[in-house]
């Protein structure tokens, strides 16, 4: 859940969220031409003048020689690419694509020091340098690479961000309700969460959990969602005016009175039990005018986080991507429907014309 990961990054510290260098991929490499024109190492047990290179395609250029002057081109390392990640990577490939040619169509381009600027934005979010970022946080958590956060995630953020901008509206009633989010009063609540397939786990468990503080709090520890489990369930006080993603989760926890237990709710994610800790009164310290140019940067960005997903939905409409490699996440109906615009089978029927 969007709410839900909002309020657990901060959570996680210097050790989870929201890669390291190889070894082989750090050694320095000449260019093809300066590989060309060295001399050819010989295989061993070979003798007189080195073997000329063979020749290749212009269209496969040399990323290695073996024995001399086999070469193996950036086309041979694309098969093993594909046929090692293809499925899994491909999707992702294409929204890339996708994003990319439609922003060169509008004349949005990202530079690498915006990119910098975002990461550096989220490490500060979650209290974390940029190693720590890259290692224990990307690395962990999402199995890539800072290079591929830049690539994959952050850069076409900010393309879509470019083109939805035009889009968002600010009004000050909305600004205010940013003000009364981020300073009005909270309510601090713990939270366990059983995965779907568990469902009735948290029926069953329910009215231990309820009746006992200490049976909640060990069932909060011990839970299979690992960030809540390491703050015993804990999360980011809620305030009002969250959003309309987290609009049922925060009417919930606003009606808590404080040790109260909600039912057990039914979410995409799965099972949860949420538990009223305290109530936070109000600040009174916090200026709504010095704060302002603050609140409007907060409400400019959850107002796009709404925008960017109806903004990819049109250009994937548009592209109409018909995957010859199918993604390893491919539903049987998108299966069905690649099939047919394969065979050309897909065509809309003509409107039949009306009868006088």
């Amino acid at each position: 859940m969007r709410w839900l990961s909002r309020r657990v990054l901060p959570v996680l510290g210097a050790t989870a969220l929201v890669g390291s260098g190889y070894l082989l991929g750090g050694m320095r490499a000449e260019p093809l031409a300066a590989q060309q024109k060295s001399p050819v190492v010989q295989a061993s047990g070979t003798a007189g003048a080195p073997a000329p290179l063979k020749p290749v395609k212009n269209d496969q250029r040399v990323i290695a020689y073996i024995y001399g002057n086999t070469p193996i081109t950036r086309e041979d390392f694309g098969d093993y690419l594909i046929q090692q990640f293809g499925a899994e990577r491909v999707r992702l490939y294409v929204n890339r694509r996708i994003i990319e040619m439609a922003a060169a169509k509008k004349n949005v381009s990202v530079t690498p020091q915006e990119i910098d600027a975002i990461i550096a934005q989220d490490c500060a979010k979650i209290g974390v340098n940029k190693a720590d970022f890259a290692n224990k946080v990307l690395k962990q958590k999402y199995g890539k690479t800072l290079q591929e956060w830049r690539e994959d995630v952050i850069k076409p953020r900010l393309i879509l961000w470019s083109m939805c901008r035009d889009q968002v509206k600010i009004e000050e009633e909305d600004i205010k309700k940013i003000y009364d989010n981020m300073y009005g009063e909270k309510s601090q609540v713990k939270i366990i969460m059983w995965p779907s397939d568990s469902k009735q786990t948290a029926f069953k468990l329910y009215d231990s959990i309820r009746k006992s503080d200490a049976e909640f709090d060990n069932q909060a520890r011990n839970q299979l969602h690992s960030d809540l489990a390491a703050r015993g369930g804990l999360v980011d006080p809620i305030g009002r005016n969250s959003g309309p993603g987290s609009a049922k989760i925060e009417e919930i926890a606003f009606a808590l009175t404080e040790g109260q237990i909600s039912e057990v709710i039914d979410t995409p994610a799965g099972a949860m039990v949420i538990k009223c800790v305290k109530r936070i009164p109000a600040r009174k310290d916090v200026d709504y005018d010095a704060v302002k140019p603050m609140l409007i940067k907060e409400l400019t960005d959850r107002l796009l986080e709404q925008e960017v997903p109806k903004a990819f939905a049109k250009l994937s409409q548009e592209a109409n991507p018909l995957y010859l490699l199918n993604p390893a996440d491919i539903s049987r109906a998108e299966v069905e429907d690649q099939s047919k615009r394969l065979l050309g089978t897909d065509t809309p029927k003509q409107e039949e014309t009306p009868r006088k």
